[in-house]
């Protein structure tokens, strides 16, 4: 064989086995899904390059050409994921996929049809190609570099760079065989481009967390195993098949299938097991969740009795401490509606009543006195006078509360958290804001997802709690966070509705 189908070869077993690897963390990263998919993308491709060259079957001619189609949506879909812009744009998205699937959907319907076999292999067909593909990439390949200049953390600047780089090396050196197809006088080179590329790629999945978590040597010596003895089986059906399309494509798809079987049998058990510790995750989230709202009033409870008991210790009258009583008081029943705001947290049914923003922001802020951050530096930056809204006093204060817990563990060295209300034309703002760690663009799309937590001891169930009580009271949170700047989330609730007198 030449040197070039050795290089096609090459890249199939590469790109199957980063197939696999992506393959298993489909569902618990939102990286897996698009890089698998334009790993078999580009999969195809190489082998069907391998098979042109080697036997100059027509069909492969198409198959080759919607692969590469299909490398163009898969390639958006993965940056749209990795710089966390994949929701917004999901309507870019969907559509690059419709009008690129129709494309390699007629480019297969050529495999039983000359007259539309001859239309596909055209200069036409592929100049529709190119000008569908390349504003598609461009803005891609500028939102990654956006994101990699604005990112301040080291290890995603590493991360977007190689990212960039490889991704850069496929498309520009797979570019030169449309450029081809097209009559220009330059080498083909996209097989090289998969065999530069690939590595950065690799890196960046096996060694810096692209999948949140580090992928060891063993499960990339079982990928690219599993991937080397599905090159040889292709090898195998393409020597006994080759002049006989139709039964080398259904070889073909019987290999593929198996290679998918077997991977999921492989990592069959691991997910029975997670899934068998689902039900009491869940549970124990929820728990966590509890204990963390119950925190503040027991701190609260605790920090007021234990001035009280060192003040009769010293035999102090309680005379001037009635407040402190007070709040023992108003812990216990805040207690007690905490329980009662849990019967109702899968509803969330808020009762409306007037609601004063400020003094619940107040509220809130005044209790963390007791819970001992020291380092933290608190702020109120408080519209004047009253600042009402159609609300449940309760619920609106566990939301508030999560975002205050959330943007103290955020600064666990020290820093300034800072709690800002306004009113707007037709709704009060509400804004928590810390100087904390930050969040990276992949956490930031999916921060307010239920169970979705990045702390090892978290339940996942703060945001989401926060967005479901706002969004019944008919308003809505954002969300605004980079890596090493801090995070803000702002809420905004309608000033008009029941329960508010005008």
């Amino acid at each position: 064989m030449t040197t070039q189908a050795w290089m096609s070869l090459g890249a199939c077993a590469g790109l199957l086995a980063l197939t696999i690897l992506a393959l298993v963390r489909v569902g618990k990263s939102p990286l897996a899904l698009p890089l698998a998919v334009i790993s078999i993308t580009l999969s195809t491709w190489n082998f069907a390059d391998f098979a042109l060259a080697n036997s100059g079957g027509a069909g492969w001619r198409l198959i080759a050409t919607a692969a590469t189609m299909m490398s163009a949506p898969s390639a958006l879909h993965f940056i749209l994921s990795f710089v966390g812009e994949r929701r917004r744009l999901s309507g870019v998205m969907y559509a690059a996929y419709a009008i690129f699937g129709g494309l390699t959907a007629v480019s297969l319907a050529g495999l039983g049809s000359a007259r539309v076999a001859a239309t596909v292999t055209s200069r036409g067909f592929t100049w529709v190609l190119v000008g569908l593909s390349v504003p598609l990439l461009l803005g891609g390949f500028w939102l990654l570099l956006r994101h990699l200049r604005r990112e301040p953390r080291a290890i995603e600047r590493t991360r977007a760079g190689l990212l960039l780089t490889g991704l850069a090396l496929l498309v520009t050196l797979l570019g030169t065989d449309l450029a081809a197809e097209l009559g220009r006088d330059v080498p083909r080179l996209g097989n090289l481009g998969t065999i530069l590329g690939l590595p950065a790629i690799a890196v960046v999945a096996l060694r810096l967390r692209l999948f949140g978590r580090e992928l060891n040597n063993i499960h990339a010596g079982f990928a690219l195993l599993l991937s080397i003895i599905g090159v040889l089986a292709y090898l195998a059906v393409f020597r006994a098949f080759a002049e006989r399309h139709g039964a080398l494509v259904v070889g073909t798809v019987a290999i593929t299938l198996a290679l998918l079987a077997i991977t999921r049998r492989g990592v069959s058990a691991v997910v029975a097991q997670r899934e068998q510790l689902t039900r009491m995750a869940t549970l124990g989230r929820f728990s966590a969740q509890m204990a963390h709202d119950l925190k503040n009033p027991i701190a609260a409870l605790k920090g007021a009795a234990q001035y009280l008991q060192e003040e009769h210790a010293r035999g102090q009258p309680w005379d001037d401490k009635g407040e402190f009583l007070d709040l023992l008081l108003e812990q216990v029943e805040r207690l007690d509606r905490v329980v009662s705001t849990y019967q109702r947290l899968g509803r969330v049914e808020p009762l409306l009543q007037p609601v004063d923003m400020n003094q619940l922001a107040t509220s809130v802020l005044s209790l963390q006195g007791f819970t001992g951050r020291p380092g933290v530096e608190l702020r109120r930056e408080l519209a004047p006078g009253e600042l009402r809204c159609p609300g449940d006093w309760d619920l609106l204060a566990n939301a508030v509360e999560n975002l205050v817990r959330n943007a103290l563990e955020a600064m666990p060295d020290g820093g300034t958290l800072i709690l800002r209300t306004k009113r707007d034309k037709r709704s009060v703002v509400l804004a928590v804001e810390d100087s904390g760690e930050g969040m990276n663009a992949r956490t930031r799309e999916r921060a307010f997802d239920d169970f979705y937590t990045t702390k090892a001891t978290g339940s996942g169930l703060g945001l989401a709690f926060v967005k479901r009580v706002v969004e019944a009271h008919g308003g809505q949170v954002t969300l605004t966070s980079h890596e090493g700047r801090g995070t803000t989330v702002t809420l905004l609730l309608p000033i008009s509705g029941p329960g508010l007198e005008r």
